[in-house]
């Protein structure tokens, strides 16, 4: 069985995020690479990251894709008119830019494809992996959509987690602070290190985590 690495919140960097995979990651085909959502948004090349995934996966790799409050976004746009400036507000220009079209209604039909089959969670044998969290006042909290895509604070009850415990994005949180969490002490850690906010010093950095050793590998912003 191969290596299985986590990466949450690429939102258009797709420099850093090929960086990240093909030169430290040094991903191969016995791997399994989640990613946990938001891959569109704010950063300058959305069109380039859903490409080097689908990449991937045509070369054989195995990579499994959640959704993120992003596609969401897009999802509920391509639905209701004043949805669409919702998800634009959010840095939806840039994904126009990306795919060079005029309106989200306009990207090509594989990348909705792709945007409309994603999962919202999935569970492998320690860990649920996630975009944002779950509700736990819910008796189920799988089936509050909405929280699993947008919540930003739980406190985590492993009976319905089946002991597993979280790991997700959404929340940027400064490497350095990613590394302190990585004994699960609350029983979920963000590896979301903030890669589009190449503005903010503590962030600006895309990170991926081996699960089975605990490691964490970094890339700066090269977008």
């Amino acid at each position: 069985m191969g290596r299985q690495f986590a990466i949450s919140d690429i939102h258009g960097c797709a420099k850093t995020f090929r960086q990240l995979v093909v030169n430290k990651l040094q991903l191969n085909k016995d791997d399994t690479l989640y990613l946990l959502g938001d891959y569109l948004n704010k950063g300058p090349d959305s069109k380039g990251v859903f490409d080097f995934i689908f990449t991937l996966k045509k070369e054989n790799f195995n990579v499994k894709c959640l959704r993120g409050n992003h596609e969401q976004y897009l999802i509920e746009g391509l639905k209701y008119p004043w949805e669409e400036i919702e998800f634009l507000n959010r840095g939806g220009f840039e994904t126009l830019d990306s795919f060079g079209v005029k309106t989200i209604h306009d990207i090509p039909q594989q990348y909705l494809d792709f945007i409309f089959g994603l999962s919202f969670y999935i569970e492998i044998e320690h860990y649920l992996l996630i975009h944002a969290g779950l509700n736990f006042d819910l008796e189920d909290p799988y089936k509050d959509d909405y929280s699993m895509l947008n919540i930003r604070k739980m406190e985590v009850d492993l009976n319905k987690t089946g002991g597993r415990n979280i790991i997700h994005g959404h929340v940027p949180t400064a490497y350095p602070e990613i590394e302190k969490s990585l004994n699960f002490r609350n029983h979920h850690i963000s590896i979301d290190a903030g890669c589009v906010y190449h503005h903010i010093h503590a962030l600006n950095h895309l990170a991926a985590l081996e699960i089975q050793s605990n490691k964490l590998y970094i890339q700066q912003n090269i977008d």
